[in-house]
């Protein structure tokens, strides 16, 4: 899959979640507008709901935009400052479990090599 299908679809799936978050959340506002006690503790809920989604998603964009950083930064074959020793022992790392079939491990280096990164540009 190309880079602009990717992020056209990262896009499209946040553009409908936002839609669906609104509509949900608009619903709470209604629940809440009503008055009754039971009827605000739901409104409550179903407004809170859709903004913890959002904010997760929020947080894994941004997680992938770094990602996307990292690895073009990688492969800008620019020479290595001693600052980048970190994320690229993670990286390393990360490459290792993929060859051994370990997703989790996979992963796991792969979110600390991005942190790395990310402290390391700060």
């Amino acid at each position: 899959m190309s880079v602009a299908r990717e992020r056209l679809t990262a896009l499209v799936t946040f553009a409908i979640l936002v839609f669906y978050a609104g509509t949900i959340g608009w619903r709470g506002v209604l629940l809440v507008l009503d008055g009754r006690w039971q009827s605000v503790l739901l409104g409550l809920g179903v407004i809170i709901i859709p903004l913890v989604a959002l904010y997760a998603i929020w947080r894994l964009v941004l997680f992938a935009r770094d990602g996307e950083r990292m690895m073009q930064h990688l492969r800008s074959g620019a020479e290595p400052h001693a600052r980048d020793e970190q994320w690229r022992a993670h990286l390393a790392r990360a490459e290792e479990c993929r060859v051994a079939r370990d997703r989790q491990g996979e992963q796991s280096a792969y979110r600390q090599a991005v942190r790395a990164w990310r402290l390391s540009r700060s």
